[in-house]
């Protein structure tokens, strides 16, 4: 039996079947994802899919603030 082969029975031992206590994620926190999904929203303000007021609601905030996200992304 190889190191390989008793490493992963000692991790299924201690986590179960799968070898591991949890899933694995490519993000650990979810304020990347926020920024992400933000600069999707304003893009699609740009792109005139949705208005200031719809992208001023899904955020959160106000209509100035989306106004200071798009400038910020154009520059």
């Amino acid at each position: 039996m190889t190191n390989r082969q008793r490493a992963w029975e000692t991790r299924r031992a201690k986590y179960g079947q799968r070898g591991h206590s949890g899933t694995y994620s490519r993000f650990k926190s979810g304020t990347g994802q926020v920024k992400r999904m933000q600069d999707a929203l304003i893009q699609l303000h740009r792109e005139e899919v949705l208005s200031e007021g719809q992208v001023a609601k899904i955020i959160g905030c106000g209509r100035v603030e989306v106004r200071r996200l798009v400038d910020g992304v154009i520059e």
